[in-house]
């Protein structure tokens, strides 16, 4: 996982571009994964990383009983490697917390509609993904700049899918790029059935916003 900057020292940045969504994603590593942070003996306390071409240099904090230590850690990057799908949408991950189990990872992103894709993308790499949290300044919008953040762990699994789907397909949009049958159909589940969990995300949702003004 990258946490800083995918050092090339030659490389240099031709576009600035201000990222005003942040995530918060819990992650659950494939269990072939040989990422330093999938398998830590001890709960992770820093990261910091460098890509160097096919290879991933790592030092790792990872908390002793009282003490800490660093750990360094060199492994090959392949296509499979989640610092990688991060860096396909333009990306920096930054670790907040590895146990073992799961990854916690932060990062920012321009654009709304590159949510879904990046969470897909990474849903093809791990055993679990979850948006935990999606947080936005306002900038990105034409209405005036308002922080506004929302909680995602009160949905269930069956929501989120629901939600992401939703998303993904331009339910939302105006006009519509796809119908609700569609969608139940390709979860498999019924229009209703489809229907009242969307109605839950989006209550939840509601609730979130209105209630943190």
């Amino acid at each position: 996982m990258a946490d800083s900057t995918s050092g090339v020292a030659e490389a240099k940045s031709d576009t600035l571009r201000e990222q005003h969504l942040q995530l918060l994603l819990e992650i659950e590593p494939a269990k072939c994964c040989s990422c330093p942070l999938a398998g830590p003996d001890s709960a992770v306390e820093d990261v910091h990383t460098q890509l160097d071409g096919d290879v991933c240099h790592a030092e790792v904090t990872v908390g002793d009983g009282d003490a800490s230590k660093v750990v360094h850690a060199t492994t090959s990057v392949s296509d499979d490697c989640l610092c990688r799908a991060f860096a396909e949408f333009e990306c920096v991950p930054r670790i907040r917390r590895a146990d073992g189990e799961c990854i916690v990872v932060e990062t920012y992103l321009s654009d709304r509609a590159v949510i879904t894709d990046l969470v897909e993308r990474l849903d093809e790499l791990t055993e679990r993904v979850c948006l935990r949290r999606l947080t936005s300044d306002g900038r990105g919008d034409s209405t005036e700049s308002k922080t506004a953040t929302i909680d995602l762990s009160s949905l269930t699994a069956k929501q989120r899918e629901a939600a992401l789907i939703a998303v993904h397909h331009g339910y939302y949009e105006t006009p519509r790029r796809t119908e609700l049958a569609t969608l139940a159909e390709a979860l498999g589940i019924s229009k209703s059935a489809l229907s009242q969990r969307l109605n839950a995300v989006e209550a939840k949702l509601a609730t979130a916003v209105f209630d943190s003004e």
